[in-house]
């Protein structure tokens, strides 16, 4: 599979960046890995060719909106919110693991922090469940 990568503009958690990108390839995957989704031209060849997008330590707005499972609120109308909603979508937050596979926010994994102990503890929840494995 071919997974796109998001981090945060406001925080630099290379570590941990570096580390979900190894676990993903180590199991056969392809990485690309990008700040944000502000320049339409570049980023809509590669989430065109992605099946899954993974945001590291994404906004709670950005959940907020992604995540509304009310016919009432309408996410607002950006390129990562129309992007989203097509494709396969995986958060990594500060408490856990969240994904878009049921319409409103299912976590699939919690942390108690977002850190490289947790992120050990998850890669090793994936391996055992044989997911991610290409």
């Amino acid at each position: 599979m071919k997974y796109l990568l998001i981090k945060d503009k406001g925080r630099q958690l290379q570590a941990l960046i570096d580390n979900i990108a190894e676990f993903l390839w180590n199991n056969g995957n392809e990485i690309y890995v990008r700040t944000g989704l502000d320049n339409p031209g570049e980023y809509q060849d590669i989430t065109d060719r992605c099946e899954c997008i993974i945001f590291l330590n994404c906004s709670n707005d950005l959940m907020e909106s992604f995540f509304s499972y009310e016919k009432k609120i309408q996410p607002e109308d950006t390129q990562e919110n129309n992007i989203l909603n097509k494709k396969f979508v995986l958060f990594f937050s500060i408490n856990g693991v969240y994904c878009n596979v049921v319409p409103f926010p299912h976590k699939i994994f919690h942390f108690k922090e977002l850190s490289q102990l947790e992120l050990t503890r998850f890669f090793l929840w994936c391996e055992d469940l044989k997911l991610f494995v290409k």
